[in-house]
């Protein structure tokens, strides 16, 4: 038997004060500053979720994630308005240039990186096919990735993907790392097993940086996620990246990125890769902040 379907409500529309609730809500929860012309983003991004939770007003939303008591909400929230685009490979002059670091470093001790905002995880998995074809898969290195965003990291630890996210994989790491899928897996790839374990996905909100377990990295990848934060912002989360990086170490921007005009404990190398001065490692980071306030 067919029935007719009553149709969904129209969402609320999004009004001056609930945009501003909102825009202060992201940018307090993950340092997010959404500018002006991203009004009509976070309303279509909510509206479904007000329908579910059958309310009436994104105030009446912010009302629920402004509660202490609702940390799952506001977790949701968090996923939902937080942006999420990536690929393997993307800007692969990077991943060139690590190439001939990992290189460098064949018969040294463990190479520690971070993928500090992983998103899907295809950025985490690029950097381990590199460490894994030069150092080996059992070579001594190991990939941290963190994302504020819990949907994402779910998703990159199950490791299957559409397969065009991998379309720019050399065809030679493809046959190593990547298994195509069949069936009903098929137009999906998954990454081999022995090369997934190689990595360790958390979550992480980057204000909260410092707080990160994991320390004296070799390379931190920061990529592509700077154009969503404040001046401010911006210089409270480098400093406390470069406070995890070792004497040497390297922080990796986009290319569409630039961080010359903070006062950082950093000497660039190359448009978007950084290398920590060695005057400011070991401890000495807290020195310089306190120099320049």
């Amino acid at each position: 038997m067919f029935h007719l379907e009553e149709p969904l409500p129209a969402p609320p529309m999004l009004s001056d004060g609930e945009f501003a609730q909102l825009r202060r809500f992201i940018h307090q929860a993950a340092g997010i500053a959404m500018s002006p012309g991203k009004r009509s983003l976070i309303q279509s991004r909510l509206a479904k979720r007000l329908r579910q939770l059958r309310l009436n007003s994104y105030a009446a939303y912010w009302r629920m994630i402004a509660d202490p008591a609702n940390a799952l909400e506001r977790q949701y929230a968090i996923n939902l308005l937080s942006t999420n685009e990536t690929y393997f490979f993307r800007e692969p002059e990077h991943f060139a240039w690590l190439r001939q670091l990992a290189a460098r470093r064949q018969g040294g001790g463990e190479l520690r990186l971070w993928s500090a905002a992983c998103s899907t995880g295809e950025e985490a998995y690029t950097i381990a096919m590199i460490l894994a074809e030069t150092l080996g898969l059992q070579g001594l290195w190991r990939v941290y990735a963190t994302d504020i965003n819990t949907r994402v990291t779910a998703f990159a630890r199950r490791a299957v993907y559409p397969q065009a996210k991998a379309s720019r994989t050399p065809p030679d790491l493809w046959r190593r790392y990547l298994l195509r899928g069949r069936a009903e897996y098929a137009g999906m790839v998954k990454v081999a097993p022995e090369l997934a374990r190689k990595v360790s996905f958390s979550n992480l909100n980057l204000l909260h940086a410092a707080h990160f377990q994991h320390s004296r990295f070799d390379v931190i990848f920061l990529r592509n996620m700077l154009i969503y934060f404040d001046e401010a912002t911006k210089l409270r989360v480098l400093l406390a990246l470069c406070d995890k990086l070792r004497e040497g170490g390297h922080l990796i921007i986009g290319h569409s990125e630039s961080i010359r005009h903070l006062e950082l404990p950093l000497t660039q190398e190359a448009p978007s890769r950084y290398r920590l001065d060695s005057r400011f490692a070991d401890g000495r980071i807290d020195e310089h902040r306190r120099s320049d306030c």
